[in-house]
């Protein structure tokens, strides 16, 4: 059994889930003092926009954004992705 998290609905595993495939997704997180329960939450929400209620292969970690603004000093966002799936048999603890 897969090891997953859930939020707002949708079920998070670094894991490969079964059921029906509906888009790869990758989010980046909008301010530089983001968490990760930010980035989860906005994955949650276009997840349930597209009709997915479950992100599988979930990965994340931090990209740069230098030469994205000459005004600011560089900064890291956490970047998020993974396949937005719709699984009929959510797994249990």
């Amino acid at each position: 059994m897969p090891h997953f998290t859930e939020l707002d609905g949708v079920i998070f595993s670094e894991s490969a889930l079964e059921g029906q495939f509906i888009a790869p997704i990758e989010v980046r997180t909008s301010g530089q003092n983001s968490t990760l329960i930010d980035l989860k939450k906005e994955m949650a929400a276009r997840a349930r926009v597209m009709g997915g209620n479950a992100i599988s292969g979930f990965t994340y970690g931090q990209k740069a954004d230098r030469g994205r603004n000459l005004f600011k000093w560089d900064t890291e966002r956490l970047v998020g992705s993974g396949s937005i799936m719709l699984i009929s048999n959510p797994p249990t603890e």
